[in-house]
């Protein structure tokens, strides 16, 4: 303190308080400037040192955003990012921007941009040349051509990758780009894959040689691997390892993955009930992002478990937005499992004709891909790669020689493989029509029995509808003869006490509801559910206006609608005027048709 004093010539605390305000306060005030520019993504620099900085910085938080998978904010920081480095021309910057920005494009399912994106940043690297970074945009372009089912390209575009870092003696990260080309052989050559995989674990051993995404990724390969061969405890323990390093990591999409992973496993061992729970929280941690690709994974996994716990309802309402969402990412192989999961899920409902509709939709996209030729041109792609070489370290004679041998097998595997493809053609077409034969037999039976139900239907409404007319003509009869007996036996006044209780017992016999009601029930069964709807929406109508509407409704003339309440004609003309008041509507308006309309 006493040299500070001694130098600035200052002689109290608060002076020396007042120095060290002056000297931090700038650097201080800059920095926050400097995060505010950031976080707004308005504005930037004008100084070309200080707009690059600014650009890499808005990098750094597109990065970080990319790895919460919030892709389409990070895109909006990459854009911005890019338009600085493309006005000052730094190709290395402008590479990694594009990259990352292909990157958004690929995972929210905009192939064809993500693709130019990338040959874009490949020709940056190429004009510094950077070997390393274009070995990256080699490896990440082959990964875009895999998710597009473009196999054989993704292939030989991965082998050029990793050519690239071998030839320039450049192991850094080499196990990503082993765990990429492995990939490639799933459901293809499981042996192969399992060959890549392993040497891609052998490569994590030294940090250099990998990235913490290649190890959650290795991990992963291999308790697939394990889980396929059926070791369940194998496969466990690896998927255990990737939750584990993917937590410590804080990296979200591994401990999603994980937990899928291991949600299939129970599947696998039939724990359906333990599965669900598990794919659930899956689905759960990458819900919120924008990866298509893992949105739609997790959904048709919680699909399957669902169908296999017999509740197909729940799994179609989980399919069909994943479904919508893989067609509109054109995920095609994602495509193919949505669709044959949701195919059983409504045969499992008992709806034969999605079923049949779906079903034929995912018999041709499966068609459209050949997978033979594909499995064909990627064992030719790495007898070459293996070839080339073996070929640096032979002379030229044996060169000419390896190059004969090979011609010749070749030839011959060519030869086979033909055969086999067009053995393998046939059986295919042949499953594919009986299919077809299949699913047209269950559409024919399930169209035969719903003509047989429809028949039945009408049927019984033919029947119900003469009942009721029987109903009422017998209603109409009674009162009829009731009257008219009644009003003969009025004309004997007084001479006779027996005719009064006659008439008193014809009264009784006019206002019995019995005959009312067995009309009412018919009624009901012809026309279900017209009381309810009438009353629903007119709540103030009275019982009696309830039966004048049902009389009205199988268009009963006024005499017959007076016969059946026992009701003079005047009175149901008034009970006409009233229930149109009630019913809000006017003279020119069809009382008849109104109630039909209900």
């Amino acid at each position: 303190m006493n040299s500070v004093k001694s130098v600035f010539g200052i002689q109290s605390p608060i002076k020396i308080i007042i120095l060290i305000i002056v000297l931090i306060l700038p650097g201080i005030i800059r920095s926050q400037s400097e995060n505010a520019i950031l976080n707004q993504g308005k504005t930037e620099p004008s100084v070309e040192s200080d707009s690059i900085n600014f650009a890499i910085k808005l990098k750094a938080k597109a990065d970080s955003l990319l790895e919460d998978m919030h892709y389409l904010e990070a895109e909006n920081t990459i854009i911005q990012a890019y338009g600085i480095a493309k006005r000052f021309n730094d190709k290395k910057l402008l590479g990694k921007l594009c990259n990352g920005l292909a990157e958004c494009y690929s995972m929210t399912g905009r192939h064809e941009k993500a693709e130019e994106l990338y040959n874009e940043a490949f020709q940056l690297y190429s004009s510094i040349p950077d070997t390393n970074a274009m070995a990256v945009i080699l490896i990440n372009l082959g990964d875009e051509y895999a998710k597009t089912g473009r196999t054989e390209l993704a292939a030989e575009t991965e082998l050029k990758a990793i050519k690239l870092k071998e030839d320039s003696r450049n192991y850094r990260k080499l196990a990503f780009y082993y765990q990429k080309l492995g990939e490639l052989f799933i459901e293809r050559d499981n042996a192969k894959w399992e060959e890549y995989a392993m040497k891609a674990l052998a490569l994590t051993r030294t940090p250099e040689y990998t990235t913490l995404y290649a190890t959650v990724a290795v991990y992963n390969d291999l308790g697939a691997i394990w889980r396929i061969k059926d070791d369940f405890v194998k496969a466990e323990a690896y998927y255990d390892t990737m939750y584990r390093i993917s937590e410590e990591a804080g990296y979200k999409k591994g401990i999603a993955t994980a937990t899928s992973e291991r949600a299939l496993l129970l599947y696998d061992q039939g724990k359906y009930q333990e599965a669900l729970p598990v794919a659930l929280k899956a689905y759960g941690i990458i819900e919120d992002s924008n990866d298509d690709y893992k949105i739609v994974y997790e959904a048709t996994l919680i699909a399957r478990i669902l169908l296999k716990l017999n509740k197909p309802a729940e799994a179609i309402a989980k399919l069909i937005p994943a479904l919508v969402r893989a067609e509109k990412a054109d995920l095609v192989p994602e495509i193919l499992e949505a669709r044959k999961y949701l195919s059983r899920a409504y045969q499992d409902v008992g709806n034969y004709q999605m079923a049949y509709e779906i079903q034929n939709k995912w018999i041709s996209l499966k068609d459209s891909l050949d997978g033979i030729e594909v499995r064909q041109a990627l064992d030719d792609l790495q007898t070459r790669f293996e070839t080339e070489k073996k070929q640096q370290l032979i002379n030229r004679l044996n060169d000419l020689n390896l190059e004969h041998e090979r011609r010749n097998t070749l030839f011959i595997t060519l030869l086979v493989v033909s055969t086999v493809a067009l053995l393998l053609l046939v059986f295919l077409l042949r499953l594919r029509n009986k299919s077809i034969r299949q699913n047209r037999f269950l559409h024919e039976k399930e169209q035969e029995i719903m003509h047989i139900e429809h028949v039945q239907l009408v049927r019984d409404l033919e029947y119900k509808s003469r009942e009721l007319t029987m109903a009422a003509v017998h209603l109409i009869n009674k009162n009829e003869v009731l009257n008219d007996l009644k009003s003969k036996l009025s004309g004997v006044g007084d001479k006779a006490v027996e005719m009064n209780h006659v008439i008193r017992l014809i009264d009784q016999n006019l206002n019995l509801d019995k005959d009312s009601q067995n009309f009412n029930r018919h009624f009901e069964e012809v026309h279900p559910d017209f009381f309810m709807k009438l009353k629903d929406k007119f709540p103030s109508i009275s019982n009696n206006e309830e039966r004048l509407c049902a009389y009205l409704y199988i268009n009963m003339n006024t005499k017959e609608i007076s016969q059946m309440l026992n009701v003079t004609i005047a009175a149901v003309d008034k009970g006409r005027n009233r229930l149109r008041k009630k019913l809000d509507i006017g003279s020119e308006v069809n009382l008849n048709e109104f109630l039909k309309r209900l």
